[in-house]
C-alpha cells in the first residue's frame, strides 16, 4: 500500500542545525516509518502494542539518553544524537537538555510530566502533562466549592510550594503549612507525627496534602494512627506525578479523602487502554502516541497549518482534549477528582478550566467522557455507520422505492436532526440481532465488536451479555412477550347453540332440581290433604305443575296448603333467576360466535397438545425460556428444546409463516406481532403481554456519541414526537367485529333453528305417544262399546216396560173412578 511518509535532509554547517521537512509524493510505504525517539527509561515501550494506529502507519522507535544535567556537554551529545537517529520527534518525560536541542532543530517533544515554573515556552514543546499553575486553580476551585475556612497545606516540593502560595492569597481562608522532609531517619516521621498532632490540636479538619507518592503514604498512616480521617476531617491528596497512590489499606476507612490528579479516563474516544492495561503513565503516553498518529495524518495531506488542522480534529485522549496552543500548553485542562469509594465503584468526578460558573467546572459525579458527550461534540467526523435488520414495522422496505422505512428509521432521522449527524444504513448480512455462541457473538453485535458498525439499529433488547461487549441508549418503548396464532376456521353455527348459556353440568342440576321439587311438592301437598286434590291424589299432576312454571306456562290452580305454596314459591324464584340468567346469556351466545382456540395464555400452551409453539433461536425470549423458574415456562422450554427442536425457527418471517400454515403457535415481542395481526385478520394475539422489557439501540462500547442519542430520545419522548411516530406505524386491528354490532344484530334461521327442531321434536313425540296410545286401546275400546251398547238396549227396554205399566194401571184406575167434576181423571 502507498502512502505519503515525512522525508528529512539535513544541512549541517558550524553555527546552526537545520531539519528540513518536506513531502514528496507517493512513496512505498516500506522505504521508510515515523521514527520517535524516546527518552531512555521514561516511556513503557509496550504501550505501542496497545495503541491502535491508523491504516498505513509504520514507526519505528530509538532510545535516547536521558541527561541529568543542563551542561554545554550534553547538550552537544544530545544534539548529535537526534542528527544520527534522524527522529522526527520524541517523547519522554521533561529535560532540559532535549528542550533546548529540540527548539533548535525545530523537532517536536511531546514532554509527559510536570514542566518546572520558570521553563520558557516553546512552540516545539508540547507539556501534556498540566503545569503547577493548573492544580493550583483546581485547589482554589475546589477550596471555594467545599467552602473550606482553616487549611493546612502538606507539601515536600517546590510546585507544592506553588499552590501554597496561591492558596495563601485568599484572605478569607486561614492557612497553615508544612513542608516534608524525606524520610531520612526515624526522626523524620517523628517530627511529621508532631506536626499533624499540633493540627488537630488546632482544630485544623482540612489537608492539602502535596507530596510524592512515598511522603504521601507516610502522611496518610500517621493520620490514621491519630484517629485524623474520621469526621469532620477532610483530605485532599494532589498527585503532580504519573504514579498512583496505593489506597488499598485506606478504602475501607470511611474517610472524607480526595485524590487531584490527571484525568485519566479510558472511556474516552481515543483511549485505547482498557481497564487492565491503564494507569496514569499509559494514559498520557497513549495520548502523545494519538497526538503521533494525527500529527502524521494531518501533515501528509496539508503544507501548513498542521497544530491547527490537528486541533480541528478534536482527538479525545485517555487524559482530556488535545488541543495545544501556540505555546504548546493544553488549551483545555481536565484533572481527575476520585474519592475512596471510587476505587469500588469506578464513579470518578472532574476538574475543567472550560467554564466560567464554578459549578461547572467542578463536577464530582462526571467523567471526562460522560462531560463530552453531554457537550455534544461526540461524532466521529465521517458518517456514521448503522446496520440493522428487516424487522417490521421498525425497519422495512417502502414497496415503491426500496428505501429503508419504519419506527427506527423515523427516530434515527429525528435524532440526526437534532444532534447534527449523517448516518448510512445497511443491512447485516445474517439477518440477527446477536446472540453469543460457542463460536463467537452473531449478528449486529458481532458489527459492533469488529467495528464494521458504529450503531445497531434494531429493536434490541438489554440483556447481561450483550452489555458485557456493547451499550444501550434508554428504552424508547416497552414491550412484552405474548402469543400469536392462525384464527380457527369457522365451520359454522351449532344447531343446538341455543344450549350454549349454560354448561352441561348447569343442565344436570337443573333436570334434577325439577324431579326433586316435583316429588316434594307432591309429598307435602298429600300429607297436609291440600285442598287442590290433583297435587295431593296424583304425582304426575305435580310434575306438570312444576315443569309448567319452568316453562312460565299459564297453569290453572295452585296449592293452598302453606308448605306446598313455600315450596312452590321457593321453586317460582329459582325460575325467575334461571331464566333472566340465561335470557342475558343466550343473546350474546346467538349474536356473537367467537372461536374458542382453548388457550388464553402463553401458560396454557404448556397444558395442551394441539398447538406446536416455538420462538426465534438465540433471541433473547429463547434466553428467557432456558432460565426462567416458573414451572409453565420451565414446561415450555422442555417441550421446545428437547421433545420438539423443530418448533424453534431461525428467523422472524419464518415464524410468522409457520403461524399461517395452521396449528403453530409463534411466541415472540408484542409490538411485532401488534403490527403483524393489524394487516392480517386471519391472526389472533392470544392473552396478556409476558417479561415486561425496553426496547433499546445498541452502539459501540463506551463510544461518546451514545448518550447523546439517548438524551435526544428522552427528548424526543417528553416533546411528544416519540408518540406520534408510534402512531404512525401501530394502528388498530381494522376486521369486522361482531361485538361492535351485537345489539342490532337480526337472528337468522340458523340461530334459532335448534328451537324448532325442539319444538318439532315435542310435537312429534305427542303424536307418536298417542298413535300407541291409540293402537293398544282400540280393541278395549270396541268391546267396552258393545257391551254399553247392550246395557242401553236393556236399559230403554225397561224404561220402555216400566211406563207401559204404568200407563196401563193409570188407565185401569180411570175406568173404576170415572172423573171428577172438573172433567179431570183422579190419579192416585
Amino acid at each position: 500500500m502507498a502512502v505519503y511518509h515525512l522525508v528529512k535532509c539535513h544541512v549541517v554547517t558550524k553555527l546552526r542545525v537545520f531539519l528540513c521537512i518536506s513531502i514528496f509524493g507517493l512513496v512505498n510505504a516500506t522505504s521508510e516509518a515515523f521514527r520517535l525517539g524516546i527518552i531512555d527509561s521514561s516511556v513503557d515501550t509496550n504501550i505501542f502494542d496497545l495503541v491502535d494506529a491508523p491504516e498505513g502507519f509504520q514507526m519505528t522507535h530509538h532510545n535516547l539518553t536521558n541527561y541529568r544535567h543542563y551542561t554545554y556537554k550534553n547538550i552537544k551529545k544530545a544534539h548529535q544524537e537526534l542528527l544520527d537517529t534522524s527522529v522526527d520527534a520524541i517523547m519522554g518525560d521533561y529535560n532540559s537538555v532535549y528542550v533546548a536541542v529540540t527548539k533548535q532543530l525545530k523537532i517536536n517533544y511531546y514532554v509527559m510530566s510536570l514542566t518546572p515554573e520558570d521553563q520558557a515556552d516553546t512552540k516545539f514543546m508540547y507539556q501534556f502533562f498540566h503545569d503547577a499553575r493548573v492544580f493550583s486553580r483546581a485547589v482554589l476551585d475546589l477550596a471555594d466549592y467545599y467552602a473550606f475556612d482553616k487549611i493546612t497545606v502538606i507539601h515536600d516540593s517546590y510546585e507544592g510550594a506553588v499552590i501554597l502560595e496561591r492558596v495563601m492569597r485568599k484572605w478569607e481562608v486561614e492557612v497553615r503549612s508544612f513542608r516534608v522532609t524525606d524520610p531520612t531517619s526515624a526522626e523524620s516521621d517523628l517530627e511529621l507525627r508532631q506536626e499533624l498532632k499540633k493540627m488537630r490540636d488546632s482544630y485544623t479538619f482540612t489537608f492539602i496534602v502535596i507530596c510524592s507518592k512515598n511522603n504521601t503514604d507516610r502522611v496518610l498512616r500517621q493520620g490514621l494512627t491519630l484517629s485524623m480521617f474520621s469526621s469532620p476531617n477532610k483530605w485532599l491528596l494532589v498527585n503532580m506525578g504519573l504514579e498512583e497512590y496505593d489506597m488499598a489499606d485506606f478504602v475501607d476507612s470511611k474517610a472524607n479523602l480526595t485524590i487531584l490528579r490527571m484525568m485519566m479516563d479510558m472511556n474516552s474516544s481515543a483511549c485505547s487502554l482498557g481497564m487492565d492495561n491503564i494507569n496514569l503513565r499509559r494514559a498520557i503516553l497513549n495520548d502523545g502516541i494519538q497526538y503521533c498518529y494525527s500529527y502524521w495524518e494531518v501533515f501528509q495531506n496539508s503544507s501548513g497549518g498542521v497544530r491547527k488542522r490537528i486541533n480541528e480534529r478534536r482527538v479525545h485522549g485517555c487524559t482530556g482534549y488535545l488541543e495545544f496552543n501556540g505555546r504548546g500548553r493544553r488549551s483545555e485542562k481536565y484533572l481527575q477528582l476520585m474519592t475512596l469509594q471510587a476505587f469500588k465503584t469506578n464513579q470518578t468526578g472532574m476538574w475543567t478550566n472550560i467554564h466560567d460558573k464554578l459549578k461547572d467546572r467542578v463536577a464530582t459525579s462526571k467523567s471526562y467522557s460522560k462531560s463530552v458527550r453531554l457537550e455534544g461534540n461526540v461524532f466521529p467526523p465521517r458518517k456514521l455507520r448503522i446496520s440493522t435488520k428487516i424487522e417490521p414495522p421498525f425497519v422495512q422496505r417502502n414497496r415503491d422505492t426500496g428505501d429503508f422505512e419504519g419506527h427506527l428509521i423515523d427516530i434515527i432521522k429525528e435524532v440526526s436532526k437534532l444532534l447534527q449527524f449523517e448516518y448510512n444504513v445497511s443491512l447485516v448480512p445474517d439477518g440477527k440481532f446477536g446472540s453469543k455462541k460457542p463460536y463467537g457473538w452473531t449478528g449486529m453485535v458481532r458489527q459492533l465488536l469488529d467495528d464494521e458498525a458504529d450503531v445497531a439499529l434494531a429493536p434490541f433488547q438489554v440483556t447481561p451479555s450483550r452489555s458485557e461487549v456493547v451499550d444501550f441508549t434508554k428504552p424508547f418503548m416497552t414491550k412484552g412477550t405474548t402469543v400469536v396464532i392462525k384464527k380457527p376456521d369457522e365451520t359454522g353455527l351449532k344447531v343446538f347453540q341455543f344450549l350454549s348459556p349454560f354448561t352441561d353440568q348447569v343442565w344436570i342440576a337443573i333436570f334434577f332440581s325439577f324431579l326433586i321439587v316435583s316429588l316434594v311438592l307432591f309429598s307435602v301437598s298429600r300429607v297436609n290433604s291440600d285442598r287442590q286434590q290433583k297435587y295431593t291424589y296424583n304425582l304426575r299432576e305435580s310434575f306438570w305443575y312444576i315443569w309448567g312454571t319452568l316453562l312460565r306456562g299459564s297453569l290453572v290452580g295452585a296449592p293452598h296448603a302453606i308448605s306446598s305454596r313455600i315450596v312452590a314459591s321457593a321453586w317460582w324464584f329459582f325460575c325467575l333467576i334461571l331464566i333472566s340468567l340465561y335470557t342475558a346469556n343466550l343473546a350474546a351466545f346467538l349474536t356473537i360466535t367467537n372461536s374458542n382456540v382453548g388457550i388464553n395464555s402463553a401458560a396454557d400452551l404448556a397444558n395442551q397438545d394441539y398447538y406446536e409453539y416455538g420462538t426465534v433461536d438465540g433471541s433473547q425470549i429463547e434466553y428467557f425460556f432456558r432460565h426462567t423458574k416458573m414451572t409453565d415456562y420451565q414446561k415450555m422450554w422442555a417441550h421446545m428444546s428437547a421433545l420438539r427442536p423443530q418448533s424453534i425457527v431461525r428467523r422472524v418471517e419464518d415464524g410468522f409463516e409457520r403461524v399461517n400454515s395452521g396449528r403453530y403457535a409463534f411466541i415472540w415481542d408484542s409490538p411485532t406481532i401488534t403490527h403483524e395481526i393489524s394487516g392480517d385478520c386471519n391472526l389472533m394475539q392470544i392473552g396478556h403481554p409476558f417479561d415486561l422489557k425496553g426496547y433499546g439501540i445498541a452502539y459501540t462500547k463506551n463510544a461518546q456519541f451514545g448518550e447523546a442519542i439517548t438524551l435526544a430520545i428522552l427528548r424526543l419522548i417528553d416533546e411528544g414526537v416519540m408518540y406520534g411516530i408510534e402512531r404512525k406505524w401501530w394502528r388498530p386491528q381494522f376486521c369486522p367485529d361482531a361485538r361492535a354490532s351485537a345489539k342490532t344484530k337480526s337472528l337468522d334461521v340458523e340461530n334459532v333453528a335448534g328451537m324448532f327442531l325442539v319444538l318439532a321434536g315435542g310435537v312429534g313425540i305427542s303424536g307418536m305417544l298417542c298413535f300407541v296410545k291409540f293402537c293398544i286401546s282400540r280393541p278395549r275400546m270396541k268391546k267396552t262399546k258393545t257391551a254399553t251398547y247392550h246395557d242401553d238396549m236393556d236399559k230403554d227396554e225397561s224404561i220402555v216396560n216400566d211406563v207401559y205399566d204404568r200407563n196401563t194401571e193409570i188407565q185401569v184406575y180411570a175406568n173404576h173412578s170415572g172423573t171428577n167434576g172438573r172433567g179431570e181423571a183422579y190419579v192416585s
